[in-house]
């Protein structure tokens, strides 16, 4: 039993690491949102390189959590956490662990959530740049269409030789 609580204890040590640097990364993606409103390009890329040091200390920490379960011959997903906790006799260490467990899961859809966000305020402001070029250059709407790759590409040529 001392065993598992101990293992326990150090997944729940690596849990409450994984939150701080999840909302360490949410505030980022908050600043990053900000940035991008501003297309101020300087900050968006100071925050991405930060964002690049957080994500590699994530990784670092799933990895160390991942390796903690297999040495404790759990599977490296929820019913693993699950397994152990059945082997602990401490209900309130028990319950404390589920309770950082379940604001680990909260903490990563909250981030994902403001990623995908921030992903949709770029995508759309890249749109409305591209717009605005192709009115500067007097590319007409119809002439473009997605290419192989899933982006746009100028077939204005192609239009012409339908013509002929």
């Amino acid at each position: 039993m001392t065993d598992t609580k101990s293992t326990l204890a150090h997944i729940n040590a690596l849990t409450s690491e994984g939150i701080a640097l999840l909302d360490n990364l949410y505030q980022l993606l908050e600043k990053e949102l900000l940035a991008l409103k501003a297309r101020d390009i300087d900050l968006i890329i100071e925050l991405n390189q930060q964002k690049q040091s957080v994500l590699v200390a994530f990784d670092q920490n799933n990895r160390s959590r991942a390796e903690t379960l297999l040495n404790a011959q759990a599977s490296v997903d929820k019913a693993g956490i699950e397994f152990l906790l059945e082997q602990s006799d401490d209900l309130r260490f028990n319950q404390l662990f589920r309770e950082n467990w379940n604001s680990l899961e909260i903490t990563l859809q909250k981030t994902m959530n403001a990623n995908q966000r921030n992903e949709q305020v770029l995508t759309r402001s890249r749109q409305s740049l591209e717009q605005f070029i192709n009115a500067l250059r007097g590319q007409k709407p119809a002439n473009t269409l997605y290419n192989a790759k899933g982006t746009k590409g100028d077939y204005s040529g192609q239009s012409r030789i339908g013509k002929a």
